[in-house]
């Protein structure tokens, strides 16, 4: 059955009630209400939804967009996934401007993206180095203040000259006048109009597509260039990258900000093997344990390669193992579609080799198949333990970076 997902939009308007663009907001139903764990996965789901499900044309109406962002979401870079013309980088009034999350609001300023301070009434907490970047700050009118909204009006005019001022939470007519007295350049709340909560079918995945991408992913002379614009080119799973990338998956130390800085820090197999698991969930919303087993499996088979030169290759194995399933097409007829090695393919279909061993003792492993591990891989079962140890914890890591965006 079809599943449906939601994403609420409010109005910004200027003085003159014009649009000026759209806040846009996580809903878990037609309810205008939002419930989630995680201020950051909330963040992730919104803009995968609004990326993939609708399109920021379609929501967006030609004005701009505002997104809440936390400190997680923001340090992790993979906002970078939204057009930085289109997009308003909205914090949360708890985040803490600490050296991180301050480097990386300057540099994103530097690489054209804007900045909002939301349902301030005071700025207090707000650094001056991060004052002078914003563009825009949400002052809640209903929370702050009445008589000492003129003292904090000038107090933010002279603290951020660059911002516009927006009232949010204008509820009546009165509340409107005497906030275009003020001076506030920008205008949000019940008075205009309540957030609209949009639902739609969830698209269903484009197999054909996915499988054209996987086959570009395997290909073996592919350079830093193609493989960037591979993944740049589906919005989705370049930001689902960026995410898998930053988490603790890829074992780096510091953050990633661009799919090039990913394929530069990891090399291209790494990022290969991630951007294919990706592609392969994106194709298994029905059945995402299928998934999880073949990121188990190529994980396991990377362990049990019998040289460091078959590890990469080894990988493949196990990730392409389940595509049959996966495609719903027989493997000999995807084997033809990809531009696989010999040997990868021979593994595949069953015709040994030292990476098709790899696989039977996988398989066999899966199956506790007793005699057929003595034959495959005589006294090495606490080897096999371990590996696959090893690797469904990977794999659940996986399921969780998946699930969470």
């Amino acid at each position: 059955m079809a599943s449906t997902v939601y994403l609420g939009r409010q109005p910004v308007l200027d003085r003159h009630r014009r649009t000026y663009g759209y806040e846009l907001l996580y809903r878990n139903g037609r309810e205008n209400a939002a419930f989630f764990g995680d201020p950051d996965d909330a963040t992730r789901c919104l803009v995968e939804r609004t990326l993939l499900e609708w399109g920021l044309d379609h929501v967006l109406h030609g004005g701009v967009g505002f997104v809440n962002v936390g400190a997680g979401f923001l340090v992790s870079g993979t906002f970078h996934v939204l057009p930085a013309d289109h997009m308003i980088l909205e914090l949360l009034e708890d985040i803490e401007f600490d050296p991180a999350v301050v480097d990386v609001i300057v540099e994103a300023h530097r690489a054209g993206y804007r900045f909002a301070l939301d349902d301030i009434v005071h700025a207090d907490h707000v650094p001056d180095s991060v004052m002078k970047l914003i563009d825009i700050v949400k002052v809640d009118v209903l929370a702050a203040e009445r008589a000492m909204l003129p003292q904090l009006v000038d107090r933010l005019r002279q603290r951020a000259p660059r911002a516009l001022l927006l009232a949010e939470k204008v509820e009546e007519v009165a509340d409107f006048d005497q906030c275009v007295e003020m001076g506030f350049d920008l205008f949000q709340g019940y008075f205009f109009a309540k957030p609209e909560v949009l639902s739609r079918t969830a698209r269903p995945v484009n197999s054909s597509a996915a499988l054209a991408l996987l086959v570009e992913m395997q290909r073996p002379l592919i350079d830093i260039g193609r493989m960037e614009s591979l993944v740049t080119g589906d919005p989705t799973l370049a930001f689902r990258l960026l995410a898998l990338v930053n988490s603790s998956l890829a074992g780096l130390t510091s953050r990633v900000s661009s799919v090039h800085q990913a394929i530069v820090l990891l090399g291209i197999e790494q990022v290969r093997q991630l951007a294919s698991l990706l592609t392969m969930a994106s194709s298994a919303h029905t059945n995402q344990e299928l998934v999880v087993l073949a990121a188990t499996r190529a994980r396991m088979a990377r362990t049990l390669a019998p040289t460091a030169a078959l590890a990469t290759s080894a990988f493949t194995v196990g990730l392409l193992s389940v595509i049959d399933t996966l495609f719903r097409t027989p493997m000999a007829d995807l084997i033809v579609e990809l531009p696989l090695s010999q040997d990868i393919a021979d593994a595949l279909l069953g015709r040994g080799g030292e990476l098709g061993q790899v696989l039977d003792t996988i398989r066999a492993y899966e199956a506790a198949d007793v005699a057929g591990l003595e034959q495959l891989h005589p006294d090495g079962l606490e080897e096999l333990r371990l590996a696959f140890g090893d690797a469904t914890a990977w794999a659940d890591d996986f399921r969780r970076q998946i699930v969470a965006a």
